[in-house]
């Protein structure tokens, strides 16, 4: 079972310390499992394998991360999931754990009749031939670390300045987009919450 924390409109580099203090603790022999949700202020992020070609505008800041993937975008109005998770005493490889985030996503987004799926070969979640959330993760000695950024009521805008995770920016996609209206988000991380029995 995991501990929730909303943390709400933070700093990346500040919930990057937070999460690696929490996989100190995990490594040292803390025993609960975290799901942390909240909403970053602008930034570019790259994992460890980008490709410096997909960052369009040179000018941007970029902030090198140790989780995987290329390189994408966090701002207000995306959520952020982070799942600080002992791989090791779960039932998940890896690969399942992916998925299982995937899964989280896909049944969240059909309380609210978005359809969304999976695509073979490509981590994230799609609406149609958009992609509407993204998935990279670290892993430091079987304790998990990132998530998962869903576009909400996110800015899209700011994805023109990268191809985020390789993409043309012009596949992003967002509930508000597809609503035709802003969500509440707070809404939106209840339905997370009570999703996550996937994870027992």
């Amino acid at each position: 079972m995991f501990k929730i924390e909303n943390l709400g409109l933070i700093d990346f580099n500040k919930a990057l310390d937070y999460q690696n203090k929490l996989v100190f603790l995990k490594q040292n022999g803390l025993k609960t499992d975290y799901f942390l949700l909240m909403e970053h202020n602008h930034v570019f992020t790259t994992g460890k394998c980008a490709d410096a070609r997909n960052i369009l505008d040179k000018n941007i800041p970029i902030t090198i991360t140790n989780r995987g993937g290329d390189i994408t975008y966090h701002g207000p109005g995306q959520l952020i999931g982070y799942i600080i998770l002992d791989l090791k005493s779960s039932k998940f490889d890896v690969h399942d754990f992916l998925r299982h985030i995937e899964l989280l996503i896909i049944n969240t987004l059909k309380k609210i009749d978005i359809n969304a799926c999976k695509i073979d070969g490509l981590t994230g979640v799609w609406v149609e031939d958009k992609k509407i959330a993204s998935i990279g993760i670290g892993v430091k000695k079987g304790i998990t670390m990132h998530g998962f950024a869903l576009n909400v009521n996110t800015d899209l805008s700011y994805f023109s300045k990268i191809n985020p995770c390789g993409l043309d920016a012009g596949i992003i996609t967002s509930i508000a987009r597809i609503k035709k209206a802003n969500i509440n988000m707070e809404m939106i991380k209840e339905m997370f919450m009570s999703e996550l029995k996937l994870f027992n």
